[in-house]
């Protein structure tokens, strides 16, 4: 079973982003409102996205192991830089 690396990435890049933002929140802008710190995440997000629609990567197709493993690293990537 294949899947487009739409999905996978896309929860891999949250759990990356999510992860460094709560790690080194002074290179994130900490010292501005929670409305800011929100929109900038977001932005960093969507960024990422878009380069990754962009350069078509997220239109290639991988096992199903290899997406659970993407997601799972964003997600253990996540939880240990907390």
């Amino acid at each position: 079973m294949y899947w487009k690396l739409k999905i996978p990435l896309l929860l891999g890049v949250i759990g990356i982003i999510s992860g460094l933002v709560q790690k080194f929140p002074n290179l994130f802008l900490v010292n501005t409102s929670y409305f800011f710190r929100s929109a900038i995440f977001i932005g960093l997000i969507g960024i990422i996205f878009t380069i990754l629609e962009n350069t078509k990567v997220n239109e290639k197709k991988v096992h199903f192991t290899i997406g659970v493993g993407i997601i799972l690293f964003g997600i253990i990537f996540d939880y240990l830089m907390a």
